[in-house]
């Protein structure tokens, strides 16, 4: 029995090879897209869950609260909360802090930067981390203990098996020797960590860092673990009165009356970090936006859906084709449910033939994807990720909710009618009106995708090129000048730099670019009402505005001939009394309530210290796009700068070889200490490249999506202008011309297009522009991008039926005629 029915349905296609072709490359093409799309959103979604206890594992995040200012969501925290924490609340199993720190890693005549992570000795108990070699509980506890990841040992040892062997450290120009006690698993993509060297925190290093002792400075995480959520959630609630009654106090070290309204701080678990981190500073990893994560998701079901009203639809449209066939079947005794389990079973087996080939074309696609996407994503289909069940299941509920209509369909035509009729049924006017319908449906997917699209990938070009404020071009920036022995050959090493050949300008600050190294202070005016705003400062150093490139928008630069502009020239007494010049940006301007630059220029404002402005400087874009750009007072100072990062002009010469030119002149200077630079564009990156990866995935989603659509629309095109070919030929016997048939048949099968806006536009609207309202910076939501994308899917769709049309438009009405 069942071979008779296979035996009908290769026949069915068989006979129809266009349809059943377009049928399966549809369903393939989309089931395609649906599956690398949730690989993608299965692989963001699975950040750090892989980890014991990952989810009663949280990070302690903060937000901080400035007058004058947006508020700031900052990963980072003092580490004076930690151990507070853990004393307050016994539902805590344990509370570890980490604090990172680039240090100079060295082995024999090898030495070279790594980022070394000092954390609690129970740290491991707190983040379990897979160990290769050594045990958690001690790996920790002596004071000359280091973890080092697979990748460490392997540079530096050449094997993995390296536990017990000695790695030396040099911090603040002395060595310090450290013995191996453990070796991690080097850690997979999907973590928020980024961690290859583990060293228990001392004495020393606490001393060496405010945080340790100040609620003002954030240099650190703060992880802790519960129980139970449920304890979480209780400790959540009492974080504010946490604050007010452990960090309230007239001490410069504490947060003053009222700390809960300076500073809210929030539990995050592991699994939600990876999302959070989109908004937050000073994150090991950049984060993602979940929101674009979740648009990912539904272009895959919207080209998945796409996929499935095609096979509706052109299932529906060859119903007629298979009328005969169910008429004698229920002339010869089959029932309703028979044909409906027949019809049904049809549909799912095209889908599985439809998965097996979308599977192959997701095996084809996954590097090109990968390499467009930024990512490495496989498809396994057996074993804890194995997609073979989900894909099984996926086949059989895609051919029940595609084949169910059309099953319908097919059951309930009435045998006499069918028989005596001269033409075959279409569905008439209902059946004309369901596929136009999920003509619109499609379409309206599709044009949604499309908006999103372009307005996704503008904002990732303009994240890209958009005007920082300073030349990003022909800029490196050193950061190896940390320490206290480099600290004071500061000044040589910037001397060093200057006079290597291709060095046009060098300056030496507190802050970089991409660095969350922030000092921020209350500031104050004479004669001002309003709310005291909240500033960052930072200290420069010589040529700072020349070197960034960055533009005076009033008032002049610092100079050497003005006595008042150099800290360095000024005593304390004279300091805190008289104050000092400074240069503050645009958005100063406007917090310190000044009617404009202008108007700033000769103003005393008073933050740490009092200053006179003597100059406004255009506002420079350090951070994210994604946050505002704080008030900044630029001081002064010629001597060298604590923890100061060097800014080198360069023209007329190629990044790697300015780079090798800079390490020889470092070398020769300070050979004991790494060389670690990096351009301005590489330390700027993780603002824009995961934004410009994602812009990628959905330019090919969307492309892929439409073509599913296009597919299933030359389909119905063929098949109804088949159909018709006897009513153009009457309309041409009658004097209708080919152009007004043209225009008959292209405005039948775009009108559902058109219509398809109605739906597209507002749903597409709303959705991006809550999306971009997350930039500080960002594009204007045009009416281009809306356009553009309906006038790409019309195009699209015209080209799709203009060949159909045309070629019965120019049949001669003889033959369309003569079998009448």
């Amino acid at each position: 029995m069942w071979t008779h029915y296979f035996l009908t349905l290769y026949r069915s296609l068989a006979r129809h090879r266009l349809y059943a072709a377009l049928n399966v490359l549809g369903l393939a093409v989309g089931i395609a897209v649906f599956l690398v799309l949730t690989l993608d959103v299965r692989f963001e979604t699975g950040f750090d869950r892989w980890l014991p206890e990952a989810a009663n594992t949280y990070r302690l995040d903060e937000t901080i609260i400035r007058s004058g200012t947006a508020p700031v969501q900052d990963a980072d925290t003092s580490s004076v909360i930690a151990p507070l924490l853990a004393a307050d609340y016994p539902q805590i199993v344990a509370a570890a802090r980490l604090v990172e720190s680039d240090t100079a890693v060295a082995l024999g005549d090898r030495i070279d930067s790594e980022e070394v992570n000092h954390v609690d000795p129970d740290f491991l108990t707190v983040i379990a981390l897979p160990l290769a070699q050594g045990a958690a509980a001690t790996a920790l506890s002596q004071a000359g203990d280091i973890v080092i990841s697979e990748r460490i040992a392997r540079k530096y040892f050449g094997s993995v098996h390296v536990v017990g062997r000695n790695l030396s450290t040099i911090e603040d120009g002395g060595s310090i020797l450290h013995r191996v006690s453990a070796v991690m698993r080097d850690l997979p993509r999907d973590t928020h960590l980024d961690i290859d060297i583990l060293e228990p925190l001392t004495p020393a290093f606490e001393a060496d860092h405010q945080a340790f002792v100040s609620w003002h400075s954030e240099s650190g995480f703060t992880y802790v673990r519960f129980r139970n959520q449920a304890d979480a959630r209780a400790v959540q609630a009492d974080l504010p009165a946490f604050l007010d009654r452990r960090a309230a106090g007239d001490s410069k070290l504490k947060l003053g009356p009222d700390p809960s309204k300076k500073r809210k701080l929030r539990l995050v678990p592991l699994p939600a970090i990876h999302f959070k981190d989109a908004d937050t500073l000073d994150s090991a990893k950049p984060g993602v936006d979940a929101r674009v994560v979740a648009a990912l998701g539904l272009v895959g079901v919207f080209a998945l859906l796409i996929a499935a009203l095609n096979y509706v639809n052109l299932a529906t449209a060859r119903s007629a084709l298979r009328a005969r066939e169910v008429a004698m079947r229920k002339v010869l005794g089959a029932t309703r449910p028979v044909l409906l389990a027949q019809f049904l079973a049809e549909a799912i087996a095209m889908t599985f033939l439809a998965a097996l080939a979308g599977c192959a074309l997701t095996e084809l696609a996954l590097p090109a994807m990968n390499a467009a996407g930024g990512t490495s994503l496989t498809l396994h289909y057996w074993g804890p990720d194995g997609m073979a069940p989900a894909i099984l299941v996926l086949t059989l509920v895609i051919g029940l909710a595609a084949g169910l209509y059309p099953a319908l369909v097919l059951a309930n035509f009435q045998p006499a009618e069918i028989l005596s009729a001269a033409r075959m049924p279409g569905g008439g006017r209902l059946g004309g009106r369901v596929r136009a319908a999920l003509v619109a449906l499609q379409f309206a997917a599709a044009i949604i995708v499309g908006i999103s699209t372009l307005v996704i990938g503008a904002q990732a070009k303009f994240m890209h090129d958009a005007d920082r404020g300073f030349k990003r071009d022909g800029l490196i920036l050193v950061d190896s000048l940390e320490g206290k022995e480099l600290d004071q050959r500061q000044g040589a090493i910037l001397d060093a730099l200057r006079a290597t050949p291709g060095v046009e300008r060098v300056t030496v600050s507190d802050r970089e670019p991409a660095s969350g190294n922030d000092s921020f202070s209350s500031v104050t005016r004479p004669g001002w009402t309003g709310v005291p705003a909240q500033a960052e400062l930072e200290t420069v150093g010589p040529d700072y505005a020349q070197t960034y490139g960055a533009a005076l928008v009033a008032g002049r630069m610092f100079d050497a001939a003005h006595a008042d502009d150099d800290i360095a020239d000024l005593d304390d007494q004279t300091l805190q009394a008289q104050g000092h010049n400074v240069l503050i940006n645009e958005r100063a301007v406007k917090a310190f309530g000044f009617r404009d630059a202008a108007a700033a220029i000769g103003q005393r404002v008073r933050a740490r210290n009092p200053g006179t402005i003597v100059g406004v400087l255009r506002d420079m874009r350090f951070m994210s796009p994604r946050q505002p750009i704080d008030p900044t007072i630029y001081s002064y100072d010629s001597r060298q700068i604590e923890y100061g990062v060097a800014a080198v002009r360069y023209h007329g010469v190629d990044t790697p070889e300015m780079m090798q030119r800079m390490r020889e002149a470092w070398r020769r200077l300070v050979p004991e200490e790494p060389f670690v630079a990096r351009t301005a564009e590489a330390r700027l990156s993780n603002y824009y490249v995961p934004d410009e990866q994602r812009a990628r995935l959905f330019t090919i989603g969307a492309v892929l999506a439409m073509a599913v659509g296009c597919l299933g629309l030359y389909g119905l095109a063929s098949f109804t202008t088949a159909r018709r070919v006897k009513e153009i030929g009457i309309r041409k016997t009658l004097g209708a011309s080919t152009a007004d048939i043209l225009r008959l048949l292209i405005g039948q099968f775009l009108r559902p297009v058109l219509v398809a806006n109605l739906v597209a536009w507002p749903l597409a609207f709303f959705a991006m522009r809550s999306w971009l309202s997350g930039f500080d910076q960002r594009i204007g939501l045009s009416p281009l991008y809306f356009l553009a994308a309906t006038l790409l899917t019309l195009v699209i769709a015209l080209a799709t039926v203009t060949g159909q049309a045309l070629a019965v438009a120019r049949a001669e009405p003889a033959k369309a005629l003569r079998h009448e």
